[in-house]
């Protein structure tokens, strides 16, 4: 093997290091992304969709009422 090729088979070992080492980073970085953040109480999210829900059934009524005035 000659110096040359010795030198661009390093070189392309070493790029893949390179990329296999900053693709690892990335991917530790992400996965700790909701570490960061405080975490919301339980009962906090089950009072919004309870309160989304009734939002939705009382606009549901208000429609159907506005549609049956209409209609007569």
């Amino acid at each position: 093997m000659s110096i040359s090729q010795i030198v661009v088979l390093s070189a392309v070992c070493a790029a893949f290091a390179i990329f296999a080492v900053v693709l690892a980073w990335g991917d530790r970085q992400t996965r700790h992304i909701t570490h960061n953040r405080p975490a919301k109480p339980q009962s906090a999210s089950s009072l919004q969709v309870q309160s989304l829900k009734s939002a939705a059934a009382g606009s549901k009524a208000s429609a159907q009422a506005m549609a049956a005035e209409t209609g007569k």
